[in-house]
Order: C-alpha cells, then structure tokens, then sequence
C-alpha cells in the first residue's frame, strides 16, 4: 500500500467544519487558522499555528487570555500559549495529521477545561524553570555542602561556582570558553522544599519579595540566605550569588549590594536596605560529575568514589573505559586505574574506541587522554607497562577486558580473593560476548568455566563455533570481529557493574548470543567454585 500524502487544503476542510478559518503564514512559514477551543461553560477564542510539512503537533495560543485568572498558571503563558502536551510524550503520526490535529484540539479542551477549574496547580512545580530566570550559572559543585563557594562572572548572562577550581577551569577550556576574571562572592544553601511558583505576584524582582516567597516553602532556608546576605553587606561586598539545592534542581539570584539607594530615609538599616535590593533571577546548568552520572540511573548508584582498575585498553577495554567514566568512576575522591602495555597499530583501528590520533600510543595513556578529553576533571591513571609487575594498589573492583585466558587466570589468581573481579571476553569470533563477576569466594572465576571438567556444561552453543584465525606476517594472528561486538561486550560487562553496585541479584555468569542461526546450549546462572581451580581455590 502506497502512502497518499494529506493535503493542506484537506486539513483546511476538516478545520473548517470544526469552526477554524485559515488566516495566514506567520514569520516562521506555519499556517495559521482562528477559531475556538469548545468547553462545557462556553467557548474560547484562540489561534493554531501548524507546520505545512503537517509532521508536528499544532501550537494553541488563546486570543486573549480569559481575565480575572491568576497571573500564573499551569500549562498556559502570560502570553496565551496553552501547553496541552509534554514535549517527547507522545508521538505525532505523520501518516494521520488531520486525525491527529484533531485528537490534539480535544487534548487542548480537556487541559484548558482542568485549567480553569483549578485542577491543575500541582503542574507548577514542574513549570518552575520555565517561570524562573533566563540568565545561567553554570555550577560544578560535587559536594553539595552548604557554604561559601568560588564564582565567577561572564556578565548578568552567565556566572560560574565551583568547589574545585582546577576541576572547573579544564571543563570550560573543553568547550572554549575558560575561566572568567571577575570573581563573584557566593555561597550554597540547602532545601529539601521543591520550588512552586505563587499565582499572584510572580515572579519575585526584591531580595525582600524574595525571602517572603522562600520562607513559604522552607523559612530556615529563607532565614539562611537573609543571615548571610547581611553579612555579605556589612563586608562590603559588591555582588553575591546564591544557589538553592532543592530536591529536584537548583535555581539562584544575584544581587547588587548597593548602599545608596535613593528615596529610602536618612539611616535606614542594613536589612532596610537590603530588602529593596531588586535580584536578577538565575537558572541553574549543572555541570558536576555527580549529577553527569546519575541523572540516567535514577535510583541507581554509581562508581563516583570508589577505585576501579581495568586492565586490558583494546577493542574491548577501550569502549568499557568510556562507559566506566560516564559512570562516575574517576570523580569525586574515586580513581580509575588503566593497565595495558601494547600500542595502538593500524590493524587496532577497525574496531578500537580510539582513532587515528592515537596512533603508535600506548593504549593505556592514549585512553587515558581521551578520557580526560570527553570528561574533563576525571581522575583517571595509566599503567604502561606489563601489569604482572605493577601494583595496582587497594581496589573496590577490578576487571579484566583483555579476553587473554592465560592473563586472566592470573589477575584471578593474584587478585581475585582481594576484591571483586570482572572478566569479560568475546566468545569465536563473535559468536557471543560473556562475563563473569567473582564478587563471593564460593563463586566460579573464568578458569572454573573454561577448563574441565564444568567447560562442557557452560559452554554457550550445542556446537561450539570454530575458532578462525586471521593475519600473516610480522602483523601475528588475530580473531576477526566486527566493532559492534566489542560494544557488545563492554555494554554487557557494564551492566553487571551496575548490577554489583545496586546490589542487585542477579547471576554471576551473562552471555548474550549474537550468532542467532546456533542452538544455545547455556543458560545464565550463578556457578560455583571448582574446588581444585588452581586460580581461585587456592
């Protein structure tokens, strides 16, 4: 069946039968059409505005907004435009828009209808942002602890606070901009209140109106921030910016402490003073490595830190070595240790997380820049030479991704009963992708399942695949795999890290097939120690 692409003037006919004329195309080429959003009491007037690709839902303005409402309200601007739906919530059809415009207008009535019936005031706290203020401060501040901190100025645009200054300073030298001159006095304070919008009177432009709309969600809050303020101008301090640390985000304010503000008396206070200060409202862009690594694992920990070593930075380690950073791991007091003694050569290049750029590096180093590169700030570490002579030092996991089962057994031998240890490796010549975690002394370590007599009973395929070796020369053999499947590997082995740090049960020994053309002869489990596995038993 061939898609028939649906005309404007066909949608102009359905709008048209449901009250909508056509009016015009705005400056941004959408197509306009008047009409009303029909609810039970009566009817409203408003404008639609529709992209003539018809591929997107329409834009709802009310023309005008209904008087005698309060200034704010959920889901509609001060200027009539009425949010019906949560942007990336639901997913336009481009195959049915006259269906779907209309389905989008009686979305529009039910929303509107709750609206003006006061159903939808919780909706605030989630608009906050949006009411809030449009400069930013861009804040990389890991502890989150009350107190002062360091801030920097670009103009009212844009501000910087940090509690590391040398950790701050690499992020924005990574996107070109450095760290400003101007130094700003600024301090962080906590709340466990969430920030909602008052209906009237909104949004606050004093330090006193302020502290009035703060006192209402959490006084001791509102009592910090005043205490300090004081003591900021009695210092003579020129400017302050302070950060609310609520639940869900920060926000924050400027002010400019002036001293000599006209029509105010002959000897007002200092708190006088203060109070009629107007503040520049501030929304917060976090920027600290907490918040980079949890905001996608709600609910879920994350490596921030602990000390994790890997060992082995090739097809599979080099892409595990991202994931582990994206993590956490290398950041707030954490390291991440990077062990491998080989190079980066041309033949690498097919399937490695590292480019041209690396080339004849030391893989460990060369990962180690990189890192640095994507995530400025962390504290990552490479180990050049052969790791059999180095000493890792305390760990809180290690993982072994270099898919060599003699290099294996020993890490296994000299660390596994030390710490918990991670080996993944890629199975023929990407038949499947497996790792094994020893996190318990009775569990089975690689060498249990790999050698008799449990090797026949973990193996993955009824028939296991042949091993097909490649290369000539002075290049040495290799088994040929495609980059997907080092991907494969690195994510599978990654999600039981993130299984080991929730806690999770779950079993110690994963496979996931990608030969699907095999019968599967194993099953994920949880093995238990060989007794006389020379690496683990002894």
């Amino acid at each position: 069946m061939k898609f028939q692409k649906v005309a404007i003037s066909d949608l102009t006919v359905a709008l048209h039968e449901r009250g909508f004329s056509y009016l015009r195309r705005d400056g941004r080429g959408r197509l306009r059409y008047a009409g009303e959003l029909r609810l039970k009491q009566r009817n409203y007037p408003c404008e639609l505005a529709i992209l003539p690709s018809l591929d997107d839902f329409p834009r709802v303005w009310l023309t005008p907004v209904p008087p005698g409402r309060p200034e704010i309200q959920p889901h509609l601007s001060a200027g009539g435009y009425l949010c019906y739906l949560a942007v990336g919530s639901v997913i336009f059809d481009s195959f049915k828009p006259i269906e779907q415009t209309m389905a989008c207008l009686d979305r529009a009535e039910q929303v509107l209808e709750d609206i003006l019936a006061g159903k939808m005031i919780e909706d605030l706290a989630e608009e906050f942002h949006i009411t809030w203020g449009s400069s930013w401060c861009m804040v990389d501040v890991d502890e989150r602890r009350p107190g002062a901190l360091e801030a920097y100025t670009f103009g009212l645009a844009i501000s910087v606070a940090t509690d590391d200054k040398a950790r701050t300073r690499e992020k924005l030298e990574a996107i070109g901009m450095g760290l400003p001159k101007t130094e700003l006095s600024a301090f962080l304070v906590n709340t466990k209140a969430e920030p909602m919008p008052l209906q009237d009177s909104w949004p606050p432009r004093t330090v006193q109106a302020f502290l009035k709309w703060q006192n209402t969600l959490d006084p001791k809050c509102s009592k910090k921030i005043e205490q300090r303020l004081l003591e900021m101008f009695r210092a003579k301090v020129t400017r302050s910016l302070v950060i609310v640390d609520s639940p869900k985000l920060q926000y924050g304010i400027e002010v400019e402490l002036k001293r000599d503000l006209p029509g105010i008396g002959q000897k007002p206070s200092p708190r006088e003073i203060l109070y009629r200060l107007p503040v520049h409202r501030i929304s917060v862009c976090r920027m600290d490595d907490k918040h980079l690594a949890e905001r996608n694992l709600p609910g879920s920990k994350t490596l921030a830190g602990l000390k994790i070593g890997l060992v082995g930075c090739g097809t599979i380690g080099g892409y595990l070595a991202e994931m582990l950073a994206k993590a956490g791991a290398g950041t707030i007091g954490g390291t991440l240790t990077l062990a491998d003694m080989g190079s980066l050569e041309p033949g690498n290049l097919g399937r490695h997380r590292l480019g041209f750029d690396a080339l004849t590096k030391n893989k460990a180093k060369a990962m180690c820049d990189e890192l640095k590169r994507v995530a400025p700030g962390i504290d990552v570490v490479p180990v050049g030479g052969d790791v059999k002579n180095a000493d890792l030092g305390p760990l809180d996991l290690l993982i072994d991704a270099t898919g060599e089962q003699g290099l294996t057994d020993w890490l296994t031998w000299r660390y596994a009963d030390k710490m918990p240890f991670l080996a993944a490796w890629v199975e023929g010549t990407g038949a499947a992708v497996r790792a094994i975690m020893k996190a318990k002394p009775e569990h089975a370590c690689a060498r249990c399942v790999s050698q008799p007599p449990l090797k026949d009973q973990y193996r993955v395929f009824d028939v296991p695949p042949e091993v097909i070796m490649k290369g000539y020369g002075c290049e040495g053999l290799y088994v040929p795999f495609p980059a997907s499947t080092s991907v494969q590997a690195a994510a599978l082995a990654m999600e039981m890290v993130q299984a080991w740090l929730d806690g999770t049960e779950s079993p110690s020994f994963r496979t996931r097939v990608l030969d699907l053309n095999r019968e599967v002869h194993f099953k994920d489990c949880t093995p238990q120690r060989f007794e006389e596995c020379p690496a683990c038993a002894t």
